[in-house]
């Protein structure tokens, strides 16, 4: 995954570099191997200037912020075709036949077909990037164009790059999004061919202009008016006018600006918290009272429902009404519009119905406030007057019933489906992909446990090995998935259709709505509803993945009231972990953040303890494997005791004893103290690499001065002991509140600290355990041991969310500390960043 992003302005403007660097840093997430931007000015001049490196480095360090002009492309990327190198960076300006400049986002599969054709008609490919093909073949044909007359208008120009741009979608196999322009053109094209692509129209202080991302908050950071833009269109933009067409057959429409639901302080950071990461862990508690709210019926609720569903048919029109207000630019419009719903009679039958229940929800509504996913538009009409508040709060609880009539609808298809599944024996599969796939192992924990109900759970890989030719009809396959684009997946849904039909139900669990898999792919979805998560490493969707589980499990054979009573009591413990284990979890971090290898071991909780593996792995880098408890014996367990890996802090402490070796001399063996001296400085600049080499590439006065250091060394290196150098191997183990899981837990804890494992522990408080991990084996001197006290509650399930939560603060911190020793140590692009770490992209929409 990469980022393309553009922007234009009606002219030049001194400005646009801070615009360029602000909405680049907004991709950063997206891409981070290299940054690139490219300024247009109205003359025709192109300012092209690329790098290695993520946009927070790189804009500093190529001062793009005082670039100016008058439009703007750039591209952070994730690199896929091609390696990391400056020439591979985007954007691309080509001018083989014709100048042009663009980037783009996504992958080409026929890059090397592309290029041997380009090279073939006299392009001069510069790189290896699937990017710099697209601009090429762009060029190509765009170039032909133009050839066929020797003077051409504007919009001659114009037409000819649509129809250039047509004919190379044609020619280039893959998904891709992509921005592209000439100097002499007064607009630029960005096209969507299966890539997410984004585009808005606002005004700053700068002036109107228009705004193209692959990322919805960037562009939501500057307007909350979209221009709608759907698969296999192509638009065409200048600062205050649009045309979008069709990739297929060039339509041209305009179709109008629609008001964004999202708003910009709903994916801001909050001032109390340094990284996305860390507010999205802290945070997920909260995501339960929303699972909550449209999922479980509260008593008083029926109340109200029966109102709205009494003239079903006339509310929903209402509602319908009143989301055509978001295509509502003009304030006096608006206000009539919306001043027409308050006033239709329909409206003020169903508020006084409303208003006569004399319900407790009514009489706080001041103190709850609006709680629907239309809250922006709410509070926005709000401004036209407090006496509205009271009907735009009854507004908002129709919001939230139309919401939720579906969601409640699909839950208990869903729930019909399982127990039909376990009544009739047919199977039901949970394919998913990285965090979700570990969301679906804690959910198969969830069934078998609480509804003694089998599901089988695969990634995409191991269904299609597995599973996907035995599946038999009236089988069921969820698809869980954050974004809702992973591509493997909706791989599979796609096989799944054209081999067996509508035979086989097809339901995603999604956090995004609106995306190919719950729209397109599914027969019906349940979302997870925990709002935009900014961050690379996925932690609150986890937790709602988990907790949609937990609840349709619950679901199965509870009531809503009882079901709300067990989720509350997870939220609250949720909340009072997050406030009880920092202590502890700050004491494992600074030992662990330089380890270059450890293993989560969880006894009945394999898919908690991958996910724990996969955040410290994806945010701190270091070698981390989620293995059940009872497995690690069978082979993983011979890391334990003496092997070649070896950390930082190993390194660190060779280094010193070196350092002090050569101090220690006598003075006899060098000529005088300034020589002692000088090779001693030599020493402190040496990097953890060949110390022989190094000092054998020393500047020497002589040859008799290099035989001096060379009989040191070498007399120093005879006394080294490579025993001193090993150290002990972490073991995290997750213990629940369950008898056999405890005696399992002391079980392995004896059986490999004693052969050389430093043991955490994240449990409850238990005398067994305690004693277990702190007796310190004979033989093992440095043997460390840290207990993580999760809150008591005694329930194994609520212990899965506290002992998340544990594992994703020990991530988070270890990478805190871990970016800032390496910063300190001026170790450049280590790639450590608790939202962007490297190489691992949001959503995976490539093969």
């Amino acid at each position: 995954m990469c980022g393309v992003v553009s922007i234009i302005y009606a002219n030049d403007n001194k400005n646009i570099g801070n615009e360029a660097c602000f909405l680049l840093k907004k991709l950063e997430y997206r891409g981070y191997d290299s940054t690139g931007a490219s300024f247009i000015n109205t003359d025709g001049e192109i300012n092209l200037m690329k790098k290695v490196g993520a946009p927070s480095v790189v804009t500093e360090e190529l001062e793009i912020g005082k670039r100016s002009g008058q439009k703007f492309i750039g591209q952070v990327r994730w690199a896929t075709y091609g390696s990391v190198t400056d020439e591979n960076a985007q954007p691309h300006e080509v001018q083989c036949h014709t100048h042009m400049v663009g980037a783009h986002n996504g992958n080409l599969s026929n890059t090397d077909t592309l290029k041997e054709f380009l090279v073939e008609n006299g392009h001069n490919v510069k790189s290896d990037n699937d990017g710099e093909m697209l601009v090429h073949l762009i060029e190509h044909f765009y170039a032909k164009l133009l050839a066929k007359k020797k003077t051409n208008t504007t919009e001659e120009k114009v037409a000819f790059l649509k129809e250039a741009i047509h004919q190379a979608e044609k020619k280039a196999v893959g998904s891709y999004a992509a921005c592209i322009t000439a100097p002499d053109i007064p607009g630029i094209f960005a096209i969507k061919s299966g890539s997410s692509l984004y585009a808005g129209k606002g005004k700053d202080a700068n002036g109107e202009f228009i705004v193209v991302s692959s990322d919805l908050t960037s562009i939501l950071s500057k307007t909350r008016f979209l221009i709608p833009l759907i698969e296999g269109e192509s638009l065409y933009f200048t600062h205050d006018d649009y045309v979008v067409f069709s990739l297929c057959d060039g339509t041209e429409k305009k179709p109008g600006l629609k008001r964004s639901r999202l708003n910009i302080q709903d994916i801001a950071l909050q001032p109390r918290f340094d990284y996305y990461m860390e507010q999205e862990i802290y945070t997920s508690p909260a995501n339960l009272d929303i699972l909550m709210k449209y999922y479980l019926v509260e008593e008083d609720e029926n109340t109200i429902h029966q109102i709205f569903e009494s003239d079903y048919k006339n509310h929903r029109t209402l509602l319908y009404d009143f989301v055509k207000l978001y295509d509502v630019f003009d304030q006096k419009e608006l206000i009539q519009s919306f001043k027409a719903i308050m006033e239709n009679p329909v409206f003020e039958k169903l508020y006084q119905a409303i208003l006569n229940t004399k319900l407790e929800s009514l009489k706080n509504a001041k103190s709850i406030g609006f709680t629907s996913e239309d809250t922006t538009l709410l509070n926005e009409l709000l401004g036209f007057g407090e006496e509205y508040f009271m009907k735009l709060f009854v507004m908002d609880l129709m919001i939230i019933w139309k919401k939720k009539r579906t969601i409640l609808k699909y839950k208990k298809q869903t729930i019909e489906v399982f127990k039909k599944a376990k009544a009739e024996g047919t199977r039901v599969y949970i394919v998913a992909s990285g965090t979700s796939y570990h969301a679906a192992l804690t959910a198969a924990a969830f069934f078998n446990n609480i509804e003694g109900f089998s599901v089988i759970v695969a990634n995409p890989g191991m269904f299609r090995s597995f599973y996907l030719a035995s599946v038999k009809e009236h089988d069921v396959l969820i698809g869980v998935s954050q974004s809702g684009e992973t591509k493997d997946l909706v791989d599979i849904f796609i096989d799944i259709r054209a081999s067996y039909g509508k035979n086989i139900k097809l339901i995603s669990i999604v956090n995004n709505e609106n995306s190919t898999i719950p729209q397109e792919k599914s027969d019906f979805y349940l979302p997870i509803l925990c709002g935009a998560e900014i961050a690379v490493a996925a932690t609150k969707s986890f937790i709602s993945q988990i907790a949609l589980f937990k609840l349709i499990a619950l679901s199965m054979s509870h009531s809503d009231e009882d079901v709300k009573n067990k989720m509350g009591k997870i939220k609250h413990y949720m909340d009072f972990t997050l406030k009880n284990v920092e202590e502890d979890i700050t004491e494992v971090v600074l030992k662990l953040f330089l380890k270059p290898s450890m293993h989560i071991l969880g006894t009945s909780l394999i898919g908690i303890a991958k996910e724990g593996a996969l955040k410290i792995r994806e945010v701190v880098l270091n070698h981390t494997e989620g293995y059940d408890s009872a497995e690690f014996k069978h082979g993983p367990n011979t890391i334990l005791g003496k092997n070649t890996i070896y950390s930082f802090n190993d390194l660190e402490k060779l280094h010193t004893n070196i350092l002090s070796y050569f101090i220690d001399l006598k003075l006899s063996e060098f000529k005088n103290i300034e020589q002692l001296n000088s090779f001693v400085s030599l020493l402190r600049n040496f990097k953890f690499s060949d110390y022989g080499t190094e000092i054998l590439k020393g500047n020497y006065e002589s040859d008799a001065e290099q035989a001096v250091y060379k009989k040191a060394y070498e007399s120093y290196a005879e006394q080294v002991n490579i025993e001193d150098y090993f150290s002990n191997y972490p073991l995290i183990f997750i213990c629940p509140p369950d008898e056999r899981d405890k005696r399992t837990t002391i079980t392995q804890i004896h059986t490999h600290k004693i052969r050389g494992a430093d043991i955490i522990l994240i449990a409850e408080e238990d005398e067994d355990l305690r004693k277990a991990i702190e007796g310190k084996p004979s033989g093992q001197e440095n043997y460390f041991n840290k207990y993580i006290r999760i809150p008591k509650t005694g329930d194994k399930f609520i212990f899965v969310f506290q002992a998340t939560l544990a594992l994703q603060l020990l991530a988070l911190n270890m990478s805190i500390v871990k970016r800032k020793y390496l910063n300190k140590n001026k170790v450049e692009n280590h790639g450590i960043h608790p939202d962007v770490p490297k190489n691992v992209s949001k959503s995976i929409t490539v093969d």
